[in-house]
Order: structure tokens, then sequence, then C-alpha cells
């Protein structure tokens, strides 16, 4: 471009081939050189990253060489930044005005280095005067005491298992949870009921007449009966024959079929005779049997019902809490007074009321639902209730709680369990080691010694012991330098 001899310039960039001049340097570059020629510059290029460049510059691009004759050229021209600062001309300055220039700017340079030398080597003799200065290590028994609280805490089976335990000082609500099961037991109880029941059947005589004139046998068991009212039964005692002719008769003892005084019949009540021998014979008492009987005998009566009732019903909450127990987790306790029967699934006697029987026998099946409280939401919830009672100066030293849940349990009428957590920690001072170190540094042992024993809450004597151990003879103060001085809490 340097013989250029016109007021405009267009560069054709080639449509083949590498990419040439497409950075924004290279177009600032040409862009420049043309102001600097008195000339204006355009492009003809169809390559995006030239176009998008020069036009950021402000560069007029065309896509053709006609185009770049129809079209005006708009451009506008980059000034080359300004120089802040003009560097000198040495060739100007007088030689004896850079020799003093220099002379001064040396002398201030040998006073910083000095400077920083001497800081340096303070620093040193400092770090020399803590690291080999004399030290003292100062022990300390921090005071511990112990706090006690009986915390009275709600375990409520509304709410979520989930729910963490939200104590306020004294008291506190945590989770309980239902917990249900279904048992079945059978249970027998002595009868203590009375009943009269037949004892011993009647006996009696019946005489058999011949009506047909035949021999006829009658054999042992013949059952005769009356037929007035209910009829009684009675059978042979022994086998007979009645001879062959009409109206030969025979007597055969005869007893009742069934105990009781209902075979004490009349005589002639007994009329009629069972099966064939009924059309060849007739038959009639010609006196009352007797001998039947009653005695009284154990049977079933409703007060024996509820008492095995009520008996199986104890055994199966017993055994409703045993099931109960075999859920809970590692961590729960069973509240046994909210062991409740919720329904009675099944219930069956063997016999009814009345019946003689020496036993009764119950048969129960029943749903039950009890309350479980996790011991370990308890705890947490009676150790935030003991840690609100730390006063600031002092904090719980860790494995010292204690936890006792006491035995009185009770349910309100809401289902929720009361009881209460009595809860044991000691508590140790805490003590300050900076300002304890600020306070007694350069102070005699001695009231040192006095000065924490009546200031700091301490259970022993302070115990002080000086680096190297012969200064304490010569110079018995402890050192100035704080650093020097170590604070150690003994354990208690």
């Amino acid at each position: 471009m340097g013989w250029v001899q016109t007021q405009r310039v267009l560069l054709v960039w080639p449509e083949r081939g590498p990419r040439v001049l497409a950075r924004r340097l290279d177009l600032l570059l040409l862009q420049r050189h043309a102001h600097r020629l008195g000339a204006r510059l355009a492009l003809i290029t169809r390559d995006p990253v030239v176009d998008e460049e020069a036009r950021g510059l402000g560069l007029p691009v065309f896509g053709s060489l006609g185009a770049s004759r129809r079209s005006s050229w708009h451009s506008r021209t980059v000034a080359p930044p300004k120089r802040q600062h003009a560097r000198p001309d040495l060739t100007k300055t007088k030689p004896a005005t850079l020799l003093r220039e220099r002379a001064v700017w040396l002398q201030v340079l040998i006073g910083v280095c000095k400077g920083m030398v001497f800081l340096v080597g303070l620093a040193a003799l400092a770090a020399m005067a803590v690291a080999l200065g004399p030290s003292a290590t100062v022990t300390l028994t921090p005071a511990t005491r112990q706090i006690h609280a009986d915390v009275a805490l709600v375990a409520d089976p509304q709410l979520s298992a989930s729910t963490q335990p939200t104590p306020v000082p004294g008291t506190g609500t945590i989770a309980a949870r239902l917990v249900r099961t279904e048992v079945e037991d059978t249970g027998r109880i002595a009868t203590t009921g009375q009943v009269a029941v037949p004892s011993s059947p009647a006996a009696g005589t019946v005489v058999f007449t011949n009506l047909v004139g035949a021999r006829t046998q009658i054999p042992q068991g013949t059952g005769v009966r009356t037929t007035a009212g209910n009829s009684i039964r009675f059978v042979t005692n022994s086998p007979a024959t009645v001879d062959g002719r009409l109206g030969a008769t025979v007597e055969v003892g005869v007893s009742a079929d069934q105990p009781g005084p209902a075979g004490n019949v009349a005589a002639g009540q007994i009329n009629a005779i069972d099966g064939p021998l009924g059309l060849q014979l007739a038959v009639t008492n010609p006196a009352p049997t007797q001998g039947g009987g009653m005695t009284e005998r154990a049977a079933v009566a409703a007060a024996d019902r509820a008492d095995l009732r009520a008996r199986l019903l104890d055994q199966l909450q017993t055994k409703a809490a045993g099931a109960i127990q075999t859920q809970l987790q590692a961590t729960e306790f069973l509240v046994t007074q909210s062991i409740t029967v919720t329904s009675v699934l099944a219930e069956v006697y063997n016999l009814p009321v009345g019946e003689q029987a020496d036993t009764l026998e119950l048969t129960l099946r029943l749903a039950a639902q009890g309350l479980a409280v996790d011991e370990a939401d308890a705890r947490i919830a009676a150790l935030r209730a003991l840690e609100a009672q730390v006063p600031p100066a002092e904090q719980m030293q860790a494995n010292t709680t204690t936890f006792d849940r006491q035995p009185a349990v009770t349910l309100d009428r809401q289902g929720r369990v009361h009881f209460t957590v009595r809860v044991a920690a000691n508590t140790v001072a805490q003590l300050d080691s900076d300002s304890i170190r600020r306070a007694i540094r350069g102070k005699p042992i001695g009231d040192t010694i006095l000065y924490l024993a009546g200031s700091e809450p301490l259970d022993d004597a302070p115990r002080i012991e000086l680096w190297p151990a012969w200064l304490a003879q010569w110079y018995p103060r402890l050192p100035w330098v704080t650093l020097r001085i170590k604070v150690v809490e003994a354990a208690n």
C-alpha cells in the first residue's frame, strides 16, 4: 500500500485458499497505515469472520467490485492511543544533572535498606527472646459441681414418630408409638352351681296274662309302658314263660328305663307291651313302682362364666404385653398401664348356664394395643432441659450424664403418658487462658497463686513451674512476655 497515490484503497480477499488477515489486529494495522497515507480503506470479501471484524472497526465491506462502485463508503477512523507519559530525551539532559539525580535515589534506596535490616534484626531479637527467654507453666484445676433436674415429660401418641423432642425448661413433649396385637387363650374353672339330676330308676312288679291260650316266652328286657300322660317305659329284669292256656299269668320284676322319680307310677298304670307280644299277652302292675329318685350335682352358674371371663381377660392382657414387648425397638419401653382391649374377636363357652358339669371352659380371642415410648427421645428431652440450667461460665463434662426414669407413670384423658426422668451431670468452670496470662505476667509467684485462688473458680491450688528451674531462686516472677506463659487445665 506504500506506493498508492489515491484517496481510496480497495482490498479484495481471495475466495479460496488459506484465510489471511482475519485477525482484528491485522485489520487495525491496515486501517492505521491507510490513515497515515491519507487514504480511505474498504474491503471486498465473503469471509464472515473478516466481515465481522472489519465492520467492528468501521471499515466499509462489500460483496463484489460492482457493489463497491454503486455504494458510498462510510467509515470511521480509529485514532491511535495517546501516550500518557512521554519518555524523556536523555540526549538533551546534562550529565551533571543526571549524576545528582542518581545520587539522591541511591541515598533513598540505602536508607530504605537500612530500615528493613533494622526491622528484621529487631524481629529476630524478639523471636529469640520469646523462644529462649524464661517460661512458666501454670496448672489450674477448674472447679466442678453436679447439677440435676427432675424433668416431667409427656409422650403423645398423636405426634408423628419422626417428630423430634421439643422440650422447654422443666418439661417436654415427645412422640409415643401405638403398638397393636391379637392374642388368644383358653381357660377352665371348676363350676360352683348346683342342679338336681335323676339318680336311681324306679322298680316294681308286673303281671302278664295269656290272651290266646298258647305257651309264650317273655325275653329279658321286654319293654312295657304306661299310656296315660307322658309314657314311662320299663323293661323286664328276667325272662319268663306264660303257660299255654287262656288266662294263665306270670309275675316278672321290672325297672324304669330312665332314672328319676318319673318312674314312680301308681298301680295299674303299666298297661302296654312293646312289640308283637302285645297281641298275645296283657300286662298290668298290681302295685305302685318305687325307688326313682333325684340327687344334687355340680352345674354351670352365671357367676362361673363371669369369673372365668375376668380371669382370662387378665391372663390375655399379660399375654398381650408380652406380644407387644416383642415388637418394641431396642430403645423403647412399654407403658403397661396403657394396654387396653380394643375388641373381643371370639368368645366361646363349651357349656350353657345350668348344665351339669364339674368344669367350665372358655376360649377368648382379643385385639389389644399399648403405647411404646422411646427412651432415647426421653433422654434427649431431659438433657436439653438440664442444659438450660448450666450457667454461661460453665459447661457440662462429657461422659458424666446419668438418667433415671422414675417408676410413676400416669395416663390422662387424652391418652398421653406422663412420666419423670431424673437427669444429672457434672459441670466444669470455663477459664479464659488469654486473660489469665495477661493478668499474671511479671507477677511474683506467691502473689500469682493468691490472685488465681481468689479470682478463678478452682478446686485445687494453682501450681507454677518456671523454666529454667534455677530462675525461681534468683527471680521468682512470671515472665513478662505472655507468649512464654502456658496455662494448663488439669482434669478433675
